[in-house]
């Protein structure tokens, strides 16, 4: 038998937990002290939310459920955009806090804060258990919650008096820690659904197949590759906030516009897929949406969509590919061609151009794949990083998903090269999104991760002057300006990373290769010239 706080750590040293990412705080001390003897490792950040978002990254890149460690009131509330980046992004993520003492309800403890009101509506389960015997179940419903049908975030609040065992009941009661918890075996295409989808498929002569984060490339590989091949074509994961406006497909709204049967595959018809959008998707069109029993049920009344519930959609992935033919070659080419279609660009300036980042960019990551290491990009945000995505692929990627938030990038850079030590990350932001979560790159440094990082500064908030260019006229752009006074490199430099500032007459490749040969963290603060992004739509909410 253990301590309260000895007992929830070696829980989650059974379950595989290895590391956890945390900034520390007077309530979880005791958490802290119990991850010596358990041997799990603490990232500790500079901040509540960018623990959150390393956690996300590291369970997206591990395949492992990513833990975060907060402390109460403030420490709680800092976690909690980053929170709703990893529900929007389906991540199984488990948000420990600490909290006030629970014999000191209602009496206005130090830092008390109804936690579970806050993340209730953002996670998938909340829990604040107030008794000593309450912790582990509650430990475990949180877990098994997090990893089941389509994954996501969960929150477990501690209260001090429970993890100290100093409310006169937790000195009493030993704690024998959880077991491993089996793996449920999550169902997937019944035999109905099998064949309901042979047949629409086989009706079909302009299929698309859409999925959602839980199963991009880089998370579900395998499953994505049995389907692509059977299909004859790629499957679209729509993940970015920006939707059908998204640089990274191309002309996908196009193939949108022509298809006859779309599946969804735990993609909600939502406003990235152009279901809720007036008149990107024909009137005629058949939409099957295929959703884990806890996913909401669609709720769009302009057109009917057939509805199955499944267990897992990687399991349903899977039954689809083990049947499915090979879709009308002609119709698949053209799927293929449009997605990796491109808006041409013209250098209107003296300045760097940034698809000519993109470019070199790629010639980086592909020198990379030459090597043992393999390399992650990770692109946050921006119009900068609508570039890199119309210019760059990799095979394992991440980028700051549906929520539309930024600035987690060199946080999910961290969490990736936590969980992938072998691969070199690449990591691109704007330098609007720099700003958010600069110190990361000291824990970055201490964390001894390898990130080659690429600021694009152009400064300015670009997004946002595009949206205000496209709405209100160029005359119009206010507020949104940055400038030279900020120096990334210096900064970056300044908290241990090996940084330079590379201007429009500076050998970018060059700057690239070097980086690539250092080892820990480098960032090249490039200058480059503004320009909107190359997307074949506007983008608009």
């Amino acid at each position: 038998m253990t301590s309260p706080s000895t007992a929830v750590i070696q829980s989650l040293a059974n379950q595989g937990v290895e590391v956890i990412f945390s900034l520390s705080g007077n309530q979880i001390m005791p958490l802290y002290d119990a991850c010596i003897d358990a041997n799990i490792r603490i990232i500790h950040t500079r901040h509540e939310g960018a623990a959150v978002y390393m956690a996300e990254a590291y369970a997206q890149f591990s395949g492992k459920i990513g833990v975060a460690l907060v402390t109460a009131g403030p420490g709680l509330l800092n976690a909690v955009s980053a929170l709703y980046s990893a529900a929007r992004s389906e991540t199984p993520l488990l948000l420990i806090s600490g909290d006030a003492a629970s014999r000191l309800d209602g009496q206005g403890a130090f830092q008390e804060l109804d936690q579970i009101s806050v993340t209730r509506p953002i996670t998938k389960f909340s829990a604040r258990p107030t008794q000593p015997e309450e912790m582990l179940p509650a430990l475990e419903k949180t877990i098994t919650t997090a990893l089941a049908g389509t994954p996501g975030p969960v929150h477990l609040a501690l209260p001090f008096d429970l993890l100290s065992a100093s409310n006169g009941l937790s000195a009493s009661i030993g704690m024998a820690p959880l077991p491993p918890i089996a793996p449920t075996v999550a169902s997937g295409l019944s035999t109905t659904q099998t064949a309901e989808l042979t047949a629409a498929l086989q009706r079909a002569e302009r299929p698309i197949v859409i999925t959602g984060p839980q199963c991009n490339q880089s998370r579900q590989p395998a499953a994505n590759a049995a389907l692509s091949a059977r299909l004859g074509m790629p499957l679209i994961c729509l993940e970015s906030a920006r939707g059908l406006a998204d640089t990274f497909y191309g002309d996908f709204p196009t193939i949108l516009a022509s298809a006859d049967l779309i599946i969804l595959l735990g993609k909600l018809g939502d406003y990235a897929t152009g279901l809720l959008t007036p008149g990107r998707i024909s009137g005629t069109v058949s939409v099957i949406a295929i959703l884990t029993d806890d996913q909401p049920a669609p709720t769009q009344n302009m057109r009917p969509i057939t509805l199955m519930r499944v267990g897992a959609i990687t399991a349903a992935m899977q039954d689809l590919a083990a049947v499915v033919t090979a879709a009308d070659a002609g119709w698949a080419a053209e799927v293929e061609s449009m997605i990796a279609r491109r808006k041409p660009w013209t250098a209107n300036g003296t300045g760097r151009h940034p698809a000519a980042v993109a470019s070199s960019l790629q010639s980086a990551m592909d020198s990379a794949m030459d090597s043992a290491s393999q390399p992650i990009l990770v692109a946050d945000g921006g119009e900068f990083c609508q570039w890199i995505q119309a210019g760059c692929t990799a095979n394992t990627r991440m980028i700051n998903g549906p929520s539309g938030a930024i600035g987690g990038g060199i946080c999910y850079a961290i969490g990736a090269s936590i969980a992938r030590p072998e691969a070199t990350i690449f990591l691109t932001m704007g330098d609007g999104t720099a700003g958010f979560y600069l110190a990361e790159f000291n824990t970055a440094v201490r964390a001894g991760c390898s990130i080659v990082a690429l600021i694009g500064n152009d400064y300015r908030w670009n997004a946002e002057v595009q949206i205000q260019i496209d709405n209100y006229g160029a005359d119009r752009v206010y507020g949104c300006d940055l400038d030279a006074t900020a120096n990334y490199a210096d900064a970056a430099a300044g908290l241990g990373a090996d940084a330079t500032t590379i201007d429009a007459a500076d050998d970018l490749d060059a700057a690239l290769a070097l980086a690539l040969k250092k080892p820990g963290v480098s960032c090249l603060n490039i200058l480059i010239e503004s320009y909107a992004a190359p997307k074949f739509i506007p983008m608009k909410l």
